[in-house]
């Protein structure tokens, strides 16, 4: 997995933010699951040598689900495939200790019983069941989702073989885009989040939605930080993080926002210092005079400007 989606990992395993995203991604916010029902549950495969990225078990009146979310930030064009790997191996693996109990159960009694041939081949009674096993696939990233959403897309069926499609079993990916969610179905710092991954392409987007969100901004907790700061490529807010706490463990987002958009300004400004000093150079004229131009041009004083001139124009002399 890349960076982001190790990021994105660690952060939905706390059982809040995971029932958060899976009440609000999947029921419109809706309260269908609770962080207390939820326990850890094994993501590794180790015969099959395959590992999920999350999967947690939702405990609830004597029985139990398990919900996995694979993280992406490219599309993975065997998606589906994927997903059905990994929920089939999960089976796999309940059945597996199925048919352990019933063959030590088998032993202890020392009988077969009604229906036991059946239930000898099967390896199983008939009133066993398995756990039920939903895979989430959680798209983060920047391009447009354009991979398949079903095992029936991967398949060529060409012209002919259309007819024998309906036989075919089918598997749907559950498909869930950063750019599709509401923020406003999210409890926890999952808003901040989504709202901020919907944004990221535009500065002044981010900017806006800040201001409209100044309180939980100004209020975020550090984890969330961290992981904004990673998926909107600005790593070195984490290192200046310092300079943002608050009380309680809270970060102010709308500051380390307010000093980027301070550092692009300066940015653009020294940019366009650079393509004047340029300009003029090209033109003929000299470092006095440029100088000069850049005092008026962009109010600079005169030590300012000359430090610019250097910088952009070593070595040239004086001119016209």
């Amino acid at each position: 997995m890349g960076k982001k989606n190790n990021v994105i990992c660690d952060y939905l395993e706390k059982p809040e933010r995971f029932a958060d995203f899976i009440n609000g991604s999947l029921y419109g916010g809706g309260q269908v699951i609770s962080a207390k029902e939820i326990e850890e549950g094994p993501t590794v495969y180790s015969k099959a040598a395959k590992s999920r990225d999350i999967l947690k078990k939702v405990c609830r009146e004597g029985s139990y689900i398990l919900i996995g979310v694979e993280n992406q930030d490219m599309v993975h064009y065997a998606m589906p495939f994927r997903c059905m790997e990994y929920d089939v191996l999960e089976y796999k693996k309940q059945l597996k200790r199925i048919k352990e109990d019933y063959r030590k159960a088998r032993e202890r009694k020392n009988e077969m019983g009604n229906g036991a041939a059946a239930e000898f081949l099967s390896g199983m009674r008939k009133e066993d069941r398995l756990s039920p096993v939903i895979t989430i696939v959680f798209y983060h990233g920047e391009d447009e989702y354009d991979g398949c959403r079903n095992l029936h897309d991967m398949l060529d069926f060409g012209k002919k073989n259309e007819i024998f499609k309906q036989y075919i079993s089918d598997y749907h990916i559950n498909l869930v885009t950063a750019k599709d969610l509401e923020e406003k179905n999210f409890q926890t710092g999952i808003r901040e989040l989504i709202g901020f991954l919907k944004r990221r392409e535009s500065k002044e987007e981010l900017r806006k939605y800040c201001e409209e969100n100044e309180r939980r901004m100004r209020e975020m907790d550090e984890d969330t930080f961290d992981v904004i700061s990673v998926m909107i490529n600005k790593s070195d807010f984490i290192e200046q993080k310092r300079n943002y706490r608050q009380e309680g463990e809270r970060v102010d987002m709308c500051r380390a926002m307010e000093e980027w958009g301070e550092d692009l300004r300066k940015e653009g400004l020294e940019r366009g210092i650079e393509a004047f000093v340029l300009d003029y150079l090209e033109e003929g004229f000299g470092k006095e005079r440029i100088v000069a131009k850049l005092q008026k041009r962009f109010l600079l004083d005169e030590k300012k400007a000359e430090d610019f001139f250097i910088k952009y124009a070593p070595g040239i002399p004086d001119g016209k």
